[in-house]
């Protein structure tokens, strides 16, 4: 686990302010603390799981041409 989501997870643990900005919009709350950067960096790097989702990556790789 980076420091910065141990931080980030203190901080919503600790700080009732976070945690209902949190409760209210999640992805937002990520973005601002600078958490769904890191999570689609790693989410892009992940191969392409089922049949369906690989023959749509082949299809977008193939689009892109």
């Amino acid at each position: 686990m980076s420091a910065s989501l141990e931080a980030y997870l203190v901080k919503l643990y600790l700080d009732r302010a976070a945690r209902r900005a949190f409760l209210a919009d999640p992805r937002r709350a990520a973005t601002v603390a600078g958490l769904a950067r890191s999570f689609a960096a790693k989410r892009g790097a992940q191969a392409p799981r089922g049949r369906w989702a690989r023959l749509l990556a082949r299809w977008r790789r193939w689009r892109g041409r």
